[in-house]
C-alpha cells in the first residue's frame, strides 16, 4: 500500500511559520509570514509528524510496535495467529495468514488516510518479491537492482566469478598511495559509491558478501587501485 501525500498527514506540534509564497504575496503586507495550520513538503519536521500519527492511529487498532524496529508493527488475532505491518516513509506491507482480517486493515488504514492499494507486493525498496506459493516459499531478489549498478560501474559485460574474492588479493594498507598524483588518481574513481552499493546489497539480500565487504571496506581512508580492482570483483 502507497500513502497518498503523505507529509501533507501529519500534525503539527508547535507553531511553525513560513515566508509568503512567490506570486501570492499579499498586497501591502509582504512584510508578513504565514502561520502552517499543517505539515508541509520541505519542512525538518515532517517525517516526524506524520510517524507520530500514523504510530498514534495505528496502536489505536491494536497494533504494537516491535522493540527491535520502530517501523515493524505486529497484531496477535483472535486465532492466535500474527499480522504484521512494516512502514517506510510512504509505503507499508501488510502480512498474515487471516485475509480477512487482513482487508479490514487494509480499509482501516484507507479510510483515515489518503492511500492506494497496489494489491499483492511484487517489489519493495529496489527488492523483488517472489511467491511459490505452492510450495509455501518466499523469495527476495535484488536482480534489476544489481543489473543497474553493473551498469553504472561500466560492469555489465564483465566475466562472472564463483567466488566473491580472488586468491590474487593480498589487501593491506600497502596498497594506499602515498604519491600525491596517485591520489589525485584515485579520487576520480567511483570506489565510495561501489562500497556503498555493495552495502546495501550485503544488508537486504546477499548476506554471504558480508566477509568480503568487510575486506574492500578497511581502506576507505585513501583506496588504491588493488582495493578498486578487489572492489569490482565482488561485483
Amino acid at each position: 500500500m502507497d500513502v497518498t501525500t503523505t507529509f501533507l498527514h501529519g500534525s503539527l506540534e508547535a507553531d511553525l511559520y513560513m515566508e509568503q509564497p512567490k506570486g501570492s504575496k499579499a498586497k501591502g503586507k509582504t512584510d508578513l509570514v504565514c502561520k502552517l495550520k499543517k505539515s508541509l513538503y520541505g519542512l525538518k519536521q515532517s517525517p516526524r509528524f506524520w510517524y507520530k500519527r500514523f504510530d498514534d492511529f495505528i496502536n489505536k487498532i491494536g497494533f504494537m510496535r516491535s522493540l527491535y524496529d520502530p517501523c515493524v508493527y505486529y497484531k496477535k488475532l483472535t486465532d492466535g495467529s500474527l499480522m504484521y505491518l512494516l512502514l517506510y516513509v510512504d509505503d507499508m506491507l501488510l502480512a498474515g495468514k487471516n485475509l480477512t482480517k487482513l482487508n479490514e486493515i487494509r480499509e482501516q488504514l484507507k479510510n483515515k488516510f489518503e492511500m492506494k492499494d497496489l494489491g499483492s507486493s511484487k517489489r519493495i525498496l529496489g527488492m523483488e518479491i517472489t511467491r511459490e506459493r505452492r510450495r509455501r516459499e518466499l523469495f527476495l531478489s535484488h536482480k534489476q537492482y544489481t543489473k543497474k549498478v553493473l551498469a553504472k560501474f561500466n560492469m555489465s559485460n564483465a566475466k562472472a566469478i564463483s567466488t566473491p574474492m580472488g586468491q590474487q588479493f593480498k589487501l593491506s594498507a600497502k596498497d594506499s598511495p602515498k604519491e600525491s598524483t596517485k591520489r589525485q588518481v584515485m579520487s576520480n574513481v567511483p570506489y565510495t559509491n561501489a562500497i556503498g552499493s555493495l552495502m546495501y546489497l550485503m544488508v537486504c539480500t546477499r548476506p554471504d558478501l558480508a566477509y568480503n565487504s568487510s575486506l574492500v571496506t578497511r581502506y576507505m581512508g585513501n583506496p588504491g587501485r588493488n582495493l578498486w580492482e578487489a572492489t569490482k570483483w565482488v561485483f
